[in-house]
């Protein structure tokens, strides 16, 4: 077992930040990532990027990642001991060279819109990256976004006045590397009305997803949001083939949809419920597969969209799986400001071994941390034990504590003695305890009660 022991009163310090001013527009000074990557050349169809504005969906809350967005919203959640879970969308427009960009923010955008403000105006270098915030409380009414689509077409003249000719449609809370110029120069070259990102998944999560049908040209043929019996790839019983939430449009074919989908008392005003199911067999409707031609490292995406998802992505980041790297310098996940960036455990602690990441800022005194993470801010005292924790900003967990396979949410106050441990189940598989502002932290069980986790306070000697 692999283990950290760190110095009594460790502390990474954190060179402060200019906090700026809300803003409704930014301006980034940014690399040029066009050869990013090894020059990645667009395939019969030019560089589309010039082509293209990038509209990022930021306004979603995330109800089942439960205490965790309770006061921000899902795009806002941090991610990695530094990043936020938008820093990935926003880095592969960077990385593939679209510089136009607006993010629909919604549900408790405040923390969102100052990690925008504060970490994405940092950038020196050139070209100019342009971030436009287009917040639904700016809006004339107080109805909000009423949808995806809604969120779209509530912000068209601001879509127009960037003069691109297509539109990429992101989501703004998903953990992956993926460059957009294959999925582009496709949707060209295909003389498609829209293209959908999608990638395989397992048969038994497909109900949370869209799932399409394609044919040998990757025409897409059926299309059903979240459906109750997903249906397999062919020859491929035990998967199925999943939408990412990532679609490209021509844009003067978006703004006919949006307009007739607006007039629709019908309609949820949604892309995956209502405008791309209501495409199949009227428009040019294509798939594009995550491959390893867009993909930037194995493949790898996830939707960290419950607290075991999130949890689980932070052990795949402390693993080493390929494709969740956060050092990669070939393809940089934004922003790059180091004196904010974690640092493994291993580089600061007394042992030289460990496989965990503290973000600087974080302090540990004299802790044990086994397979870890620990964000700014946070505070681990002395004799301590955690094991396959994340431990968020501003949470302080007091002396002599042992906790296993937990989340414990920013801000949290765990008192010393507190032992949490969440089971391992069958083939591995662990829900993990999240602490929070709910938890009873006096009650002998049941931080979580779906982990039947064991909570006991621990005595010293």
């Amino acid at each position: 077992m692999q283990v950290v022991t760190c110095l009594p009163g460790t502390v990474i310090a954190a060179r402060p930040v200019c906090a700026g001013r809300r803003m409704r527009r930014m301006t980034i000074d940014m690399e040029d990532r066009d050869s990013v990557g090894g020059n990645r050349s667009l395939p019969d169809a030019g560089d589309a990027a010039d082509e293209t504005v990038a509209v990022v969906l930021a306004g979603g809350r995330g109800a089942r990642l439960g205490a965790l967005t309770r006061y921000e919203c899902k795009p806002a959640l941090p991610f990695g001991g530094f990043y936020r879970n938008i820093d990935f969308s926003l880095s592969n427009c960077a990385n593939s060279g679209i510089k136009q960009i607006g993010v629909a923010t919604q549900y408790r955008d405040g923390s969102l819109i100052a990690h925008l403000a504060q970490a994405w105006m940092a950038g020196s270098a050139s070209p100019r990256m342009q971030i436009d915030i287009w917040r639904s409380a700016a809006l004339p009414d107080t109805e909000g976004y009423r949808g995806t689509a809604d969120a779209v077409y509530r912000n068209w003249r601001n879509i127009e006045a960037h003069g691109r000719r297509l539109v990429l449609v992101l989501a703004g809370d998903h953990v992956y590397r993926m460059d957009y110029r294959p999925m582009l120069a496709q949707h060209v070259a295909s003389g498609a009305d829209v293209t959908v990102g999608c990638i395989d998944v397992p048969i038994a999560e497909a109900n949370q997803f869209g799932v399409m049908t394609v044919d040998e040209d990757n025409r897409i043929r059926r299309f059903t949001e979240k459906p109750e019996a997903p249906e397999p790839v062919p020859g491929r019983p035990g998967r199925a083939l999943g939408s990412m939430g990532i679609y490209v449009f021509d844009r003067a074919f978006l703004g006919r949809l949006l307009a007739a989908d607006a007039m629709n008392p019908a309609s949820s005003h949604d892309f995956g419920h209502d405008l791309i199911p209501g495409l199949v067999g009227r428009a040019r409707l294509m798939a594009y597969p995550f491959t390893e031609r867009a993909a930037v490292g194995a493949g790898y995406w996830r939707d960290v969209g419950t607290p075991a998802a999130y949890w689980r992505a932070h052990m795949e980041l402390l693993d080493g799986i390929p494709g969740v790297e956060l050092g990669d310098d070939a393809w940089p996940v934004l922003p790059l400001d180091a004196a904010r960036r974690g640092a493994r455990a291993d580089s600061w602690c007394s042992a030289r071994q460990g496989g965990s990441l503290v973000s600087r800022g974080g302090r540990i005194d004299a802790a044990e941390l086994h397979r870890s993470v620990v964000f700014s801010g946070a505070w681990v005292a002395a004799g301590t034990e955690l094991r396959n924790a994340v431990v968020l900003p501003r949470a302080r967990i007091g002396r002599d504590c042992r906790l296993i396979n937990v989340i414990v949410d920013a801000g949290v106050r765990v008192p010393a003695g507190t032992v949490v441990e969440a089971p391992t189940h069958r083939f591995g598989i662990v829900e993990p305890a999240l602490l929070s502002s709910d938890t009873d932290f006096s009650a002998l069980a049941g931080v979580a009660p779906a982990a039947r986790s064991t909570v006991k306070r621990r005595t010293s000697g």
